[in-house]
Parts: C-alpha cells; sequence; structure tokens
C-alpha cells in the first residue's frame, strides 16, 4: 500500500489548516535559503526545516550548525 491509495477526509484537510495557518517565516527573521547556526534539535532549527520545507527546498545545508553540545563551554 502506498500513500496515494490512503483515503483522506477532506474535512481533516480543511481542519488542520484551520488549526495551523500560514507561518510567515520572513517575520521570524528565517531565511530558509541561508545555513542556520541554530543547533540540531532546537526550536530555531525545528522552524528553518520547516521554512526550508515549506519552500520546496532540501531540509540540509552543508553550512548548518552540527554541534550538539552545551551552548556554552564549561570551564574546569
Amino acid at each position: 500500500m502506498s500513500y496515494a491509495d490512503l483515503e483522506v477526509d477532506a474535512d481533516l484537510k480543511v481542519d488542520a489548516l484551520e488549526r495551523y495557518p500560514e507561518i510567515d517565516f520572513e517575520a521570524l527573521g528565517i531565511k530558509p535559503s541561508e545555513p542556520t547556526e541554530a543547533k540540531p534539535g532546537s526550536e530555531e532549527k525545528v522552524c528553518t526545516l520547516a521554512a526550508r520545507y515549506a519552500a520546496g527546498l532540501p531540509l540540509w545545508h552543508n553550512g548548518d550548525c552540527v554541534d550538539h553540545g552545551p551552548e556554552t563551554a564549561e570551564e574546569d
């Protein structure tokens, strides 16, 4: 079975659009075509991925931050 074989209730589609209106990513300062310094898993990174998806761009950019460590370095 493929996704094309699944029946989707039209009311469900309308309800989802009402609950989740289109987000203005530019107003949030998110530029989907540019790399992001946001750490993986952060709210900013998730918003960037959503903006890229909405723009039809690849989700990952070679210049994106890949550091999973804490935001500040711990001093010994």
